[in-house]
């Protein structure tokens, strides 16, 4: 109590001597409350500009339901190549190792001797299609999707860094887009599954930078109350970028490679296009010291509004002096105990969420359900999670015998569920950590998500054996998850925090003073 004192006596007196000096210094949640308002036009159409990026960013990370989903029918070769609609009898050297016909289901093939039988549509339909990954190549299929993740959570700690310390939250998207492209389109020119795996690492690597620095950039253009709101735009077109897929993915159904050479444009047309008219954060920009060019792009965000012209931007914490940015230098996300501990909750918490939300997706083919349809579906479903989690995915196959409108909607309601969960984390991981740390926290957390994401490819190729044993391994990780996440605090309403030493004290003062809780208007 008698240091939150001290501190406000020194801020008010700070406060004096600027005015005496023709001075107006502000924080810059002060300026947006004051002056801006928490979301104005210029601010909202920034929001809109930066988020639009997670359209990519989805189907980068989804194709692979499509370009890595096991072919749905096989048929024998006939033995006149000229008649392909030929007898049944003309083709029962191969037959006779099966009971089902023509249209007999993939796993039954393995006992076929090679040459005998031949994909339905071809062999450029997929890549398990085009490389043979069945039978006891099975878990081959799996090693790119697994690779693209693990690519991911390298990617993550690589732009958070760069994002943090060096380019700032603009140049860090700019640079993640062209690596997108350029990574995506040269993915579809694979000669065999291992260049392949390696290309999708690297296309994981590439497009982590994105989510990352689209959040945070649009979280730290707007005031507190709606932080949480614009969030939650980044989903929405996260969601818009899964739903566009089956539109891209049906002509393409013949070709995977025209798939990826399709999703590489955007994101190429996006840095010509938008990227240069994105602004930098200001939050960012008064951590780096650059005061004047974080009231110049505070004066761009007003949407016409005036800002006065004697306007000093400070970090509320050091409007007094350098003691406490002095003291902050010694302090990092893991050297500091009550931060190192939120961040293992957070992540392990986010481990389960990213296996569940990912891994319910790549699942979805085993469902007894068309492909297509479950892809919509369960992208629609996220509309839902958006909304919920404001207020407070998924291909199957066209070949199986049955469809079941009670498993295809218990599996809807799984997944939104876990897209509210995977939806909430983000923005909550931008409000419990300060600016200086909160892209490298955010970078930390995505890297969780991934983690978990990267293993559960292995499941989804246990749940072509096996269905059921996938969904529960599914389930009982969401309730561990949920309740991890009781041991973190609530953030509703409260300030965004500058620094490290700044939260800390202003987070002790707040816990032992009710009264100095912010008023929400």
């Amino acid at each position: 109590m008698e240091r939150g004192g001290e501190i406000e006596v020194e801020e008010v007196a700070a406060a004096a001597a600027a005015a005496a000096e023709g001075k107006l210094e502000l924080s810059v949640d002060d300026v947006m409350d004051r002056y801006m308002g928490s979301l104005g036009l210029s601010q909202l159409l920034h929001v809109l500009l930066v988020s639009f990026a997670w359209v990519f960013d989805a189907q980068n990370t989804l194709v692979t339901i499509f370009s890595d989903a096991q072919p749905s029918a096989w048929r024998c070769k006939t033995l006149d190549h000229h008649h392909t609609n030929a007898s049944i009898s003309s083709s029962s050297w191969c037959m006779e190792n099966t009971s089902n016909g023509s249209n007999a289901q993939p796993n039954h093939v393995c006992g076929l001797a090679a040459g005998t039988w031949e994909w339905v549509g071809g062999n450029t339909t997929s890549t398990i299609a085009e490389w043979n990954l069945i039978c006891h190549r099975k878990f081959f299929a799996a090693i790119p999707t697994s690779l693209f993740f693990i690519g991911t959570i390298f990617g993550c700690a690589f732009y958070g860094r760069l994002a943090d310390a060096w380019l700032g939250r603009k140049k860090t998207l700019l640079l993640s887009c062209i690596l997108t492209s350029t990574t995506t389109f040269m993915t579809s020119l694979s000669p065999n599954v291992w260049i392949y795996a390696l290309l999708r690492f690297a296309n994981g690597f590439a497009r982590s930078g994105s989510g990352i620095c689209c959040l945070v950039l649009s979280t730290e253009a707007v005031g507190c109350k709606q932080r949480g709101q614009v969030g939650q735009y980044g989903f929405f077109f996260f969601t818009a970028g899964f739903l566009s897929l089956p539109f891209f993915a049906y002509p393409t159904r013949a070709h995977w490679r025209y798939l990826y050479r399709i999703i590489s444009i955007p994101p190429l047309i996006y840095t010509i296009f938008l990227v240069t008219l994105v602004l930098e954060s200001p939050r960012w920009l008064l951590v780096r010291g650059k005061n004047k060019q974080a009231l110049d792009v505070l004066r761009k965000l007003a949407s016409g509004k005036k800002l006065p012209d004697n306007i000093e931007l400070i970090i509320p914490s050091t409007a007094t002096a350098n003691t406490c940015e002095e003291g902050d230098k010694n302090k990092s996300l893991w050297t500091t105990k009550w931060a190192a501990k939120r961040m293992v909750t957070i992540m392990t918490c986010a481990f389960g969420v990213g296996f569940v939300y990912y891994g319910m997706q790549l699942n979805a083919e085993n469902l007894n359900f068309n492909f297509y349809v479950t892809v919509i579906i369960n992208g629609l479903m996220d509309v839902p999670a958006v909304l919920i989690g404001d207020k407070a995915k998924v291909g199957g196959d066209g070949s199986k015998s049955t469809s079941s409108w009670p498993q295809l909607t218990i599996e809807a309601i799984g997944f939104m569920s876990a897209s509210i969960a995977f939806n909430v984390s983000y923005v909550y991981c931008v409000e419990l950590f300060p600016t200086n740390v909160r892209n490298f926290a955010v970078s930390l957390l995505q890297q969780s998500l991934i983690l978990g994401a990267s293993l559960s490819p292995l499941l989804v190729v246990v749940g072509r054996l096996s269905p059921s044993i996938s969904f529960a391994v599914f389930g009982a990780l969401s309730i561990v998850s949920g309740t991890l996440s009781t041991w973190l605090p609530e953030t509703r309403n409260a300030p965004l925090y500058e620094t490290l030493k700044q939260q800390e004290e202003e987070e002790k003062h707040r816990r032992f003073s009710p009264a100095s809780l912010p008023t929400v208007v």
